[in-house]
This record gives structure tokens, C-alpha cells and sequence, in this order.
């Protein structure tokens, strides 16, 4: 079993581009050392991000996301436990859309995800569209 949970938040001093990707990449790195799949959307102040992996690796990373002072009002929309890892394959296992081409890669996953006709996952994405689409 793999553990999901996507969260929203929003940064306390929103950073400029150069400095929110250098942090972005490390981020991205950690989490794929980590074995913790999924992908992290930021825009305009917030973050949208989807953690999959074991259990305790994701609850301890998210422990320390909502400890950290660069983020406040961190709410789970939505934890799981699911069969298998969604991102888990995808971009080396963790993306981050820094421009509207990875964006669009991103959604086009999206879609190709609502065709396996799985009702685990035809949820994650149902929310995930809705909130991306908000942001």
C-alpha cells in the first residue's frame, strides 16, 4: 500500500522565481531520495502539492512542511491509502512545472490518468483539477 495526501498553503513572503526554484530543486531531489513521488504546483503565493510513498516517510515530511515558517495555512485536501503510486513513474518520480509547457505536461498526465477508469484515482484527480484550475 502507498500513502497519498495532497495539500494547499500558502507561502508567507511569496520569493521571487530565481530563488523559489533553486528551493524547488532541492525539494524535488529530497523527496526522490526519499522514495516520495508526486508533484509540487506553486503559484502566485500558493502551493498545491501531492505526496505519495510510505506512510511514515510522507507524515514526517508533511510534519515538518507545516512546522515550517515559510508556510501558513497548510490544509490536506485529501489523504489516502491507494495500491499504487499515481507520479511514481512521471518525470523521475517528482515534478515541478516551472513553465507552461511542464504545465501542460502535467495536465495531459492528468487526463491520461482519468482513462484507466480507476474510482481511487478518478477522485485524486478530480480535486486536483479543481484546485489547479482555481490557482
Amino acid at each position: 500500500m502507498t500513502y497519498l495526501l495532497v495539500y494547499v498553503g500558502t507561502a508567507n513572503n511569496p520569493a521571487d522565481a530565481e530563488i523559489l526554484n533553486g528551493v524547488i530543486n532541492k525539494i524535488a531531489e529530497r523527496n526522490k531520495k526519499q522514495d516520495i513521488s508526486g508533484f509540487l504546483f506553486y503559484k502566485d503565493g500558493t502551493y498545491l502539492q501531492l505526496l505519495e510513498g510510505e506512510f511514515e516517510k510522507v507524515n514526517a515530511l508533511f510534519y515538518k512542511i507545516v512546522k515550517d515558517p515559510r508556510h501558513k495555512n497548510v490544509t490536506v485536501l485529501l489523504e489516502n491509502k491507494i495500491d499504487h503510486a499515481i507520479f511514481n513513474d512521471y518525470e523521475s518520480g517528482f515534478l515541478v512545472p516551472k513553465d507552461k509547457n511542464q504545465y501542460q505536461k502535467l495536465n495531459n498526465y492528468l487526463n491520461y490518468l482519468k482513462l484507466l477508469e480507476n474510482n481511487e484515482i478518478d477522485c485524486t484527480i478530480s480535486i486536483l483539477g479543481s484546485v489547479i484550475s482555481k490557482m
